[in-house]
């Protein structure tokens, strides 16, 4: 039995890790169908500038072959699979400096519409930045700007705008506002993604405080359960250990709580637990901590207490709270008292003496009549 339970584990996350490809590899053709469909847009401009006299014709198509030719491999590499295990799969470094070596060498081979290449990197860099890591597009931006750096300072070229007629200005122009346009859809694109995130960091969040909640909680009263309690009772004795810091426990015990339950029922008894939990909080000092010990029965840590008198003066007020309380509001004539059984930690004893000694008073206290705290 528990070998196909660890088959049927093992299938669920190859499904779930196989999902994920596919999903990586969902977002990668979309990213090369945008980077595609930029080139086509750049290289219909590319030929109004041909028929304006700016350049020759083959330019733009030489462009458009560059463009997909570098798509199309990108496109195999990444069907292929080969780049999931690296820590950039989409590949986008290596995209980022492909086209950027394509702008370049079209700046380099004609400078006279130069500018507009170079207008084409921040962009290029602006759409891979917001995939890769800060490191990565620190890396791949130093290294392109040494690449375009070294051909402006030493290719003597002379890198313009193609601005002789009105034609050439007016496509010039339409360029840059293209070139602006799709900056601001990507920063648009970016504050959606931030958004998002943002939006789902507080979805796991929310989920993450209910879980943690689920799991150290008592699902009935909303104290500490009785896990969570006996942590932080070590805890409280591993810092005694270290620093003598002194503290106490009391257990708390409802007292006749079956009777309640025959009574009056056990909804009613349910919501006298609950009420107890908020009246012996409610009474507690906000540095201790209650929680359910089992049934009826509750785990005090009561932390700071450096004597017996401060231990049996906070207990004795928890009892009086309870005692008080106006129990008739869950049911007539219902009254409800504890008894508590109270211990000063000391420094060589364990946790398993120190409940001992606390239960060993809870005893004491149910048989002097209850509704009273004893120190053990």
């Amino acid at each position: 039995m528990p070998a196909t339970s660890s088959a049927d584990l093992r299938d669920d996350e190859d499904f779930a890790s196989a999902a994920s490809r596919a999903e990586r590899q969902r977002q990668c053709m979309q990213m090369l169908v945008v980077v595609l469909a930029s080139y086509g847009v750049d290289t219909l401009l590319l030929l109004g500038l041909a028929h304006a006299g700016a350049i020759d014709a083959l330019v733009a198509w030489m462009f458009a072959a560059a463009g997909t030719a570098a798509c199309g491999l990108f496109a195999l590499l990444l069907r292929l699979g080969r780049s999931e295990r690296l820590s950039d799969p989409f590949l986008v470094v290596p995209q980022m400096l492909v086209h950027s070596a394509i702008h370049v060498g079209f700046m380099f081979w004609v400078p006279g519409v130069g500018v507009l290449f170079l207008m084409m990197m921040l962009l290029i860099h602006g759409f891979g930045a917001m995939r890769v890591s800060p490191l990565h597009v620190v890396a791949s931006s130093v290294l392109v700007a040494l690449g375009v750096g070294t051909v402006i300072v030493f290719g003597e070229l002379h890198l313009s705008l193609p601005m002789s007629n009105v034609a050439q200005r007016a496509l010039s122009a339409a360029w840059f506002a293209l070139v602006l346009a799709r900056s601001t859809l990507l920063d648009l694109y970016g504050a959606q993604l931030r958004d998002m995130l943002m939006q789902r960091n507080k979805t796991l969040k929310a989920k993450f405080e209910k879980m943690h909640r689920r799991a150290t909680r008592d699902g009935l009263t909303g104290t500490l359960s009785r896990r969570s309690v006996m942590e932080l009772l070590e805890q409280q004795h591993r810092k005694l250990e270290l620093t003598g810091q002194s503290f106490a426990i009391a257990l708390l015990d409802i007292d006749h709580f079956k009777q309640v339950n025959d009574r009056f029922g056990h909804p009613v008894g349910d919501e006298v637990l609950r009420y107890f939990s908020r009246r012996a909080s409610a009474e507690m000092r906000t540095s201790d901590r209650l929680g359910r010990y089992g049934g009826e029965e509750f785990l005090a840590v009561l932390t700071a207490t450096e004597d017996e008198s401060s231990a049996h003066l906070a207990a004795e007020r928890v009892r009086d709270g309870v005692a008080k309380h106006d129990w008739s509001r869950l049911a007539p004539n219902l009254k409800v008292t504890v008894s508590l059984g109270v211990a000063v930690c000391r420094p060589d004893e364990s946790v398993d003496q120190l409940l001992a000694r606390a239960d060993a008073a809870l005893y004491a206290a149910k048989h002097a009549g209850r509704d009273c705290v004893r120190m053990g």
